[in-house]
């Protein structure tokens, strides 16, 4: 174990009392590191910081690593001697050193909250974390404007609370032109509209747990006692109504549709796949050869391929649809783009002279589409996801086990359970109402039930 150095000027609370007030006293343990003891003017207890300067680039960096035992005995915690001071510090130096090594960035000055995000970002997209796009959104609209600037050794609970408690309250955001001020929906009112806002609040929360507690891992930051462990996420946020179409009325949303959009809709419906798994399916991975014809998804939201059975509707659908294609490697769902619009002698655009091309379906192509179809066939507002949501209630209401529903959608059973528990319930008590026989073991009742006036 390495000796402690010894400092007449910073031993012991008495020599440093003798210190002039409002300095600061690097006190050099080796070549380019320095243990610092500052005085501050207003007489309250000193803080010990350190200065590590890389040899090489001759950058320097600095840590607070805690308060000077000058008016409280020391817990070798926050609280530190001279002595714990030094052994905190030379800790940190090599960590320094092991950074620099490395070729890893190492951070100089205050480290701050958009500094921790900025670094999990970096990190998250070297492992190729998914929902990272969308994850940097909400940085941006929620966590950088309010906290961004906070150093992440200031944080307390309960700003982080107030924080939470701010996204929780406020107005969704719009989508909005490019160029344009940011829109908003009214406050949340309604007791649905409070548990959505809430349940996005957790959604941002999340982020930026994770980036801090990769700051602390990494030894971006020193921390001790970190306390965004200590504030929760709201509870009860996703008990919302589980939206879904019987099937009258998703055959009347499939008719009313484009015969482009048309496809996609019924894709989803004998699928249960999500839009971003349907719009990129090659040709090449719909096998209706065998007793169990199957549609390959091999991008998927969990990042986990799956096959999907079709039924003997899906396999026509599909064998429709692959036949127009002209390649293996050909998209199954493709969409017509307008190339050019024709004009009639009047000069009025003329529909049945437009020139057309196949493309590919893009992120955000469906909304507006959608919500033409919905109102044309007279239903409440629905989304595209919702269909799979129909598609999983449809094979639970017809028995199938639920382990074989969240094969099929690629959800695990629990999610399952979670999502569609009372339909399971439903479709459970129908099995065992007609799969019991009747032993003749019990009377049938001779007395009517009196019926109570108001029931």
């Amino acid at each position: 174990m390495a000796r402690t150095k010894r400092s007449a000027k910073l031993d012991t609370r008495n020599a440093r009392m003798k210190l002039p007030a409002g300095k600061r006293f690097p006190d050099p343990l080796s070549i380019g590191r320095y243990l610092v003891y500052r005085r501050p003017i207003s007489g309250a207890a000193g803080t010990w910081q350190a200065c590590w300067v890389n040899p090489e680039t001759k950058i320097q960096a600095r840590e607070a690593i805690g308060t000077a035992d000058d008016f409280q005995d020391a817990d070798g915690n926050t609280i530190l001697t001279y002595a714990q001071a030094q052994a905190k510090a030379i800790s940190w130096f090599q960590h320094q050193e092991r950074r620099a090594l490395d070729d890893e960035p190492v951070h100089s000055g205050s480290f701050t909250v958009a500094d921790a995000m900025d670094a999990y970002f970096t990190d998250a997209g070297r492992r190729g974390v998914r929902g990272l796009d969308r994850d940097i959104l909400r940085a941006k609209a929620w966590i950088l404007p309010p906290l961004g600037h906070y150093e992440v050794t200031k944080l307390t609970r309960k700003r982080l609370e107030s924080w939470l408690e701010w996204v929780a309250t406020s107005p969704r955001r719009l989508k909005t032109k490019i160029g344009q001020p940011q829109a908003y929906a009214p406050p949340p009112a309604t007791d649905d509209e409070k548990r959505a806002r809430k349940d996005s609040a957790n959604r941002v929360l999340t982020p930026l747990k994770a980036a801090l507690t990769f700051a602390v891992d990494r030894q971006l930051v020193h921390v001790i006692d970190p306390c965004w462990h200590k504030v929760k996420p709201y509870k009860g946020t996703t008990s919302a109504r589980l939206r879904y179409l019987q099937p009258d009325e998703a055959t009347r949303l499939a008719n009313v549709c484009p015969t482009d959009f048309r496809d996609l809709v019924r894709g989803a419906l004998l699928t249960g796949a999500r839009y971003g798994e349907l719009i990129v399916i090659p040709c090449k991975d719909y096998d209706p050869n065998g007793n169990v014809p199957t549609i390959f998804l091999a991008k998927t939201k969990n990042g986990k391929p799956r096959h999907v059975i079709l039924n003997d509707e899906g396999v026509a659908l599909f064998n429709q649809l692959t036949a127009k294609r002209n390649s293996p490697n050909d998209l199954i769902f493709m969409r017509r783009k307008i190339v050019s619009q024709a004009r009639d002698t009047k000069g009025k655009f003329d529909n049945a002279k437009q020139e057309y091309e196949l493309g590919a379906w893009g992120k955000n192509h469906q909304t507006r589409y959608m919500e033409v179809a919905y109102k044309a066939a007279g239903l409440e507002k629905i989304t595209f996801h919702e269909l799979r949501h129909t598609y999983a209630t449809m094979l639970l209401n017809q028995g199938c086990p639920p382990v074989f529903v969240a094969d099929q959608i690629g959800d695990e059973l629990e999610m399952v359970l979670k999502h569609y528990g009372h339909i399971c319930d439903l479709a459970k008590a129908a099995a065992v109402r007609a799969a019991m026989p009747t032993l003749g073991i019990v009377e049938p009742a001779k007395v009517k039930k009196l019926k109570i006036q108001g029931a």
